[in-house]
């Protein structure tokens, strides 16, 4: 995946799955970043997660990846039980937390993905990503000015350290600040941060006010050139 290289990706998911069946992590990677981010076989990405969960049911992993995927299927039910039972059985796991967090913000349960959010920010040391998913749940509320402080939060730390700008781009649309944007996401396709194929994905609908701009669309077509991005 990180070649940007599909035909290879998949190659490699199927060989390693080949070796070990029973491998948990590369079946449900192959099943959301291939399956569904790149290709949008939805169905299929979540039989393979259920697969995943099948070889070990008390992985709080698995039942957090199977989450992931039924809530971009648009399986919500299915999505926020998986997610609740991964935070039963880990109940100090950041992902299992965000995975409830992401899964509550697409069933449109705001309130209840931001008090999670809120949580998932804390344990992971505010992580550039449980900003970003935070940012986008309020987003999706119509809370715009905690949106900005979540976007000042993070410029104001990239100023400091590291973070990856394709985050950065969606939390500035999130924001409606369109030309900072745009300038994150052309950063992040010229240096193919390795997140767009998953953040900016047409199939994960995380970017999709991103999309909602021509010269984003011009940025991925002139620019990005991966059949990574390309619905």
């Amino acid at each position: 995946m990180g070649s940007w290289n599909k035909v290879e990706a998949e190659r490699e998911f199927l060989r390693a799955l080949e070796l070990n069946p029973r491998y948990i992590q590369a079946r449900d990677w192959y099943a959301l970043y291939y399956l569904m981010f790149s290709e949008g076989r939805m169905v299929e990405a979540m039989a393979e997660a259920k697969l995943a969960l099948e070889s070990d049911p008390l992985s709080s992993y698995a039942h957090t990846m199977y989450g992931f995927i039924c809530g971009y299927a648009g399986e919500y039910a299915r999505a926020v039980e998986a997610a609740r039972r991964a935070l039963e059985l880990d109940s100090e796991s950041y992902l299992a937390r965000f995975a409830l967090q992401e899964v509550l913000r697409v069933t449109g349960a705001f309130e209840e993905s931001v008090a999670t959010g809120e949580v998932a920010l804390a344990v992971s040391g505010r992580h550039a990503w449980a900003m970003m998913f935070l940012a986008l749940t309020l987003a999706d509320w119509g809370k715009s000015a905690d949106v900005d402080a979540v976007y000042a939060e993070m410029l104001a730390r990239s100023r400091r350290q590291y973070v990856p700008p394709a985050p950065l781009a969606l939390v500035a649309a999130a924001a409606s600040r369109e030309n900072e944007a745009i300038r994150h996401a052309q950063e992040a396709l010229e240096i193919r941060d390795p997140e767009c194929q998953f953040l900016f994905s047409r199939h994960a609908r995380l970017a999709d006010r991103l999309y909602a701009y021509p010269r984003f669309r011009e940025i991925v077509a002139l620019v990005g050139r991966s059949e990574w991005l390309r619905a």
